[in-house]
């Protein structure tokens, strides 16, 4: 491969976004997981542990008796609005969810007045989470409005601060969620499956960047144990793309030249560039 370089168009200035502004937020959650209007899919069986999987993210925090603990959502988003069929049934103690925002079902109705009421007030950081409800929002506008828009679709901008709307949505089959949601998740978890259709989705859909030899490799480490699961930052090239559980997969051993090596081959220069600096410093 051979690239020619663009001597007239080599600097062009990147504009940031003041509406991805991470200063108002009470903290940064611990990478990988996104601190700010992300679109999370998390696909697990029924009794897989999608479930445990969210309510942990949302109360892990340290404890005087568990001080090593993470915090992560704990207490991070101002609001949230929960639909979910099996909402009787989930630790509503612990979570402490406001009862006016939570559904049994989903509806277009409660969706659109959530966020045209939001639209009309301060601008905080909020979640909105779809639990089981795949059959109701598959193909459905609305949600699929919330998931492209979902960096904007609530800022006022006669408030201060920028305003952040996260989505979480679950479902007990990959192919089950549209393939315009599955192709507009930030973050997609996958736990374990044996489903074979299930598993060419996957691959063809989130590991296209991968050969079917390292395919089935990360998968099989991924889901090695009971609850482990393969995370994927669908926006990221390859060389940060892929975590199993929530360590970063490195990829040692890829052979075809193809663009992304070309990409981890200068990464790992450049990493000795600097490793290189950091002697020269200390000498």
């Amino acid at each position: 491969m051979k690239i020619i370089e663009n001597k007239e168009l080599n600097n062009v200035a990147i504009v940031k976004q003041t509406i991805d502004d991470t200063s108002d937020l009470p903290y940064i959650p611990p990478s990988p997981l996104p601190a700010k209007s992300f679109a999370m899919l998390v696909v697990a069986p029924a009794g897989g542990g999608k479930t445990s999987f969210w309510t942990s993210l949302l109360l892990s925090h340290p404890t005087k008796k568990k001080p090593h603990i993470n915090r992560v959502y704990y207490r991070y988003f101002d609001k949230i609005i929960l639909f979910s069929p099996s909402k009787d049934t989930l630790c509503m103690d612990k979570l402490k969810l406001d009862e006016s925002r939570c559904f049994l079902k989903y509806n277009d109705e409660d969706l659109i007045n959530f966020i045209e009421e939001e639209k009309e007030g301060p601008n905080l950081n909020n979640l909105i989470i779809l639990d089981d409800s795949i059959k109701q929002i598959k193909n459905n506008k609305e949600v699929h409005k919330l998931v492209l828009n979902r960096r904007h679709i609530s800022h006022n901008p006669d408030e201060d601060n920028k305003a952040g709307l996260s989505v979480l949505i679950t479902s007990q089959k990959f192919n089950a969620a549209d393939t315009y949601l599955r192709n507009n998740m930030s973050d997609i978890i996958i736990f374990k499956t044996s489903v074979k259709n299930e598993l060419e989705s996957i691959k063809n859909d989130l590991m296209s960047d991968l050969d079917k030899d390292m395919q089935d490799k990360l998968l099989k480490k991924a889901f090695e144990k009971k609850y482990g699961f393969l995370y994927v930052k669908n926006y990221m090239p390859t060389i940060d793309r892929y975590y199993i559980n929530f360590d970063k997969v490195v990829f040692d051993d890829l052979k075809d030249e193809d663009d992304d090596d070309i990409v981890i081959k200068a990464y790992k220069q450049e990493e000795k560039k600097d490793d290189l600096k950091d002697i020269k410093n200390k000498s």
